[in-house]
């Protein structure tokens, strides 16, 4: 599934919403200063109950960040303060 994400300049995700690949993601509005990214995330399948994708895209989000590499979004691990 896909994992379309609303993030600030520093990657920080604002928001997201999963939806199979190939359909439109509804819900997200952008203000000024966010950015959108479309991200594969293997860990979030079709085949799952709604409270286990919930679930699975809070993890997502709580434990990551996005970052663009040559010009394509991935998602990057968070580290705490002490670079762990």
């Amino acid at each position: 599934m896909l994992l379309t994400v609303v993030h600030d300049r520093n990657g920080n995700i604002l928001s997201a919403v999963a939806h199979p690949t190939g359909t439109p993601p509804s819900g997200l509005e952008l203000k000024p200063g966010q950015y959108v990214a479309d991200i594969d995330v293997p860990e979030i399948t079709v085949d799952l109950e709604p409270p286990a994708v919930f679930e699975r895209m809070a993890q997502v989000v709580e434990g990551h960040r996005i970052e663009m590499e040559v010009g394509k979004a991935h998602l990057a691990r968070k580290t705490d303060a002490t670079g762990a």
